[in-house]
């Protein structure tokens, strides 16, 4: 029997706010203090609960009214025909057809068709169907389909259509269509569909399909899909075309840098700098080095080799470094290097590393042709014993300045030098 009654409550309310908001609101709306209602039409102002105003209005199940200049509550829900000036409070749903100045509170949904200058505060949703000046907070999603001055806040997600001045702050996703002018803030993802300026903040990835004046910080990614001016940080990728800033990532992309530099494992810039050694030091005989970043920091890929007593022991190594300009035509290199060392086979799968600190002059004869040369200071650790647990002595240094033997490690460290011809 109780369902029964739910389901004649609930089909009444359906069909009498449907016809409301199907109703003819283009009729004068009149004045009242005062309405109190059980559902619309079923209340003092009846069948003509459309053309007036009320100051103070109550709805104990659902009811619908011209316009509201004040308070209005209802235990389910209320539909505004045109303009809403004060606050809505209802258990399930508020409406307005027209403009929203003021506070909609419910349990479950908001809606304004017009522009809403005031608060949203749904359990579910909020939806402003033309622009707004607003804050709206709800445990699910907010959307506004023109543009936004205020903040977003949602469990879930947040939409503005158009441009968005505010604070967007979601549990998975934020997301502008126009230019974005404030903070996005995520879980997951931020999505600008234009300009981007302030900060963008996500677990996952940030995009924007514009230009970025600002920051970028994502977790995983971020993609600026014209000039960066600010900053991108990230756990593994940034792109960007034109830079002046910073990306720092552990692979970051770009077109050219004109202010700033690229900081991670792999930085591909393509008006950037990129270089070909090939070279030897007092350790490893023969090198092939490649550079590539800025002249500010760039990363280096190296292999190198050594003969020595019948053994061939080979390394591929990565490093870091960065280029002071001197004279037009020579200039100085600063590289930190690290090398697996590998004993006479293709992997010695034990600690095996050689350390270099290298300081080089450059000469150049040309854009494409330079030869170098300088010194270097090397830590070279391997293990103290060998497969069997047999104590080993290590052979690699042509000499040290410093020897010490730990419980399971060597650790030697020497002088250096190093030279040879760049591409």
């Amino acid at each position: 029997m109780k369902t029964q009654f739910l389901f004649f409550v609930v089909s009444v309310m359906t069909t009498v706010m449907s016809k409301a908001q199907n109703a003819d609101t283009t009729k004068m709306v009149f004045h009242r203090p005062f309405q109190c209602s059980f559902v619309s039409p079923m209340g003092t102002n009846g069948m003509e609960s459309g053309k007036y105003t009320n100051n103070f209005s109550i709805n104990i199940l659902a009811g619908y009214a011209g316009g509201l200049n004040g308070l209005e509550l209802g235990g389910f829900a209320n539909l505004i025909l045109h303009d809403l000036k004060g606050t809505q409070i209802a258990g399930f749903s508020n409406t307005v057809l027209g403009e929203t100045k003021g506070c909609q509170l419910s349990g479950f949904s908001n809606v304004s068709k017009k522009n809403l200058s005031g608060t949203q505060i749904a359990g579910f949703s909020n939806v402003i169907v033309d622009s707004a000046k607003a804050i709206q907070i709800s445990g699910f999603t907010n959307v506004v389909k023109g543009s936004i001055q205020g903040a977003q806040l949602a469990g879930f997600t947040n939409y503005a259509h158009h441009d968005s001045k505010a604070i967007q702050l979601a549990g998975f996703s934020n997301v502008t269509k126009g230019s974005l002018d404030g903070v996005q803030l995520s879980g997951f993802s931020n999505v600008a569909a234009n300009d981007s300026k302030i900060i963008q903040l996500s677990g996952f990835a940030n995009t924007t399909k514009g230009n970025v004046e600002g920051a970028q910080i994502a977790g995983f990614c971020n993609i600026a899909s014209n000039s960066l001016t600010g900053v991108q940080m990230s756990g593994f990728l940034n792109v960007a075309k034109k830079v002046k800033g910073s990306q720092i990532g552990f692979i970051n992309v770009c077109d050219s840098i004109e202010e700033g530099v690229a900081i991670g494992f792999l930085s591909f810039v393509r008006k950037g700098y990129r270089a070909f050694e090939i070279g030897m030091d007092e350790t490893l005989y023969a090198q092939a080095s490649f550079k590539m970043g800025t002249e500010k920091f760039y990363n280096i890929l190296s292999v190198g080799m050594q003969q020595k007593r019948n053994t061939l022991r080979w390394g591929w190594g990565y490093g870091v470094g960065t280029i002071m300009e001197v004279s037009q035509r020579m200039n100085v290199n600063v590289d930190l290097m690290s090398y697996h060392i590998n004993e006479d086979q293709w992997w010695t799968n034990k600690l095996n590393i050689l350390n270099k600190l290298k300081a080089n002059v450059s000469y150049h004869f040309s854009d494409q042709l330079a030869i170098y040369g300088g010194l270097s200071y090397n830590v070279y650790v391997t293990d103290r014993f060998d497969y069997e647990g047999v104590e080993v002595k290590p052979s690699l240094a042509p000499w040290t300045s410093y020897h010490k033997t730990k419980v399971s490690s060597f650790v030697q460290m020497y002088p250096g030098f190093n030279a040879g011809i760049r591409f």
